[in-house]
C-alpha cells in the first residue's frame, strides 16, 4: 500500500512543480526602463553677477506659475511638461543708476518639456516685462532671445526691461534685468556671466 501511494504521489509532485514553474515570469524578460532621476538645480552663485545679492529663492510650479495672469493655466503647462523645480536670485545695484537683475534656473525632465517653456514666454513677454520686441543679436545663446520693453513716457517711474531666456537641453535659464540706463550690450554681457557662472 505504502508503494502504491509512493508511486502516485510522485508524479502529482512533479506536475505541481512543473505548473508552478511555468507561472514564474522568465528571467530573460527585460524590466521596464525606470524613468530618468532630475534633480532641481543648484542654487545661483552669490557672485555669478554683478550688485548685490539676495537669498536664494526655489520655485516650484505654482511659484513659477505667478508670472502668469492666468496662473493655472501656465500651472498646468508646466506640469504636463516636466517642471522639475527652479531657483531665482536676484541682484540690484544702487550707485550710478539703479539696476534690477531677476536670474532663473529651471529644470525640466526633458529638452522638449523646456522648449515648451521657452515658448510660452515667447508668446506671453508682455505678461512679464510689458509689450516687448525681440532681438535680435549673434551674442544671444543659441537657440536663445532677447526681448526688450522701452518706456512709454506715461510714467516718470516705467523703466526699460529686458528678458533674456535660453536653455541647454532640459535647463532653462532666464534673466530679467530693468534700470533706467541698462543697455543691450550689459545685458548680454550678463546673459554670459550668468550661462558660465550655472
Amino acid at each position: 500500500m505504502g508503494h502504491r501511494l509512493l508511486g502516485v504521489a510522485m508524479p502529482l509532485a512533479l506536475f505541481v512543480a512543473a505548473s508552478c514553474a511555468s507561472e514564474a515570469p522568465a528571467r530573460d524578460e527585460a524590466a521596464p526602463a525606470a524613468p530618468p532621476v532630475v534633480e532641481a538645480p543648484n542654487p545661483i552663485p552669490a557672485g555669478a553677477l554683478p550688485g548685490r545679492p539676495s537669498k536664494v529663492v526655489e520655485l516650484d510650479a505654482a511659484g513659477l506659475a505667478a508670472d502668469s495672469i492666468d496662473t493655472a493655466s501656465l500651472e498646468t503647462l508646466l506640469i504636463d511638461a516636466g517642471f522639475v523645480a527652479g531657483t531665482e536670485r536676484r541682484f540690484s545695484k544702487t550707485a550710478d543708476g539703479r539696476r534690477r537683475v531677476t536670474a532663473r534656473v529651471l529644470a525640466f525632465e526633458t529638452a522638449q518639456g523646456a522648449e515648451r517653456y521657452l515658448a510660452w514666454l515667447a508668446g506671453h513677454v508682455a505678461e512679464i516685462i510689458g509689450d516687448a520686441e525681440a532681438i535680435q543679436d549673434p551674442r544671444t545663446p543659441a537657440g536663445g532671445v532677447v526681448f526688450v520693453h522701452e518706456p512709454t513716457g506715461c510714467c516718470h517711474l516705467e523703466t526699460r526691461l529686458f528678458l533674456g531666456a535660453w536653455r541647454h537641453d532640459a535647463t532653462v535659464l532666464t534673466l530679467k534685468v530693468g534700470g533706467q540706463s541698462i543697455r543691450l550690450g550689459a545685458v548680454l554681457g550678463f546673459v554670459s556671466m550668468l550661462d558660465a557662472a550655472v
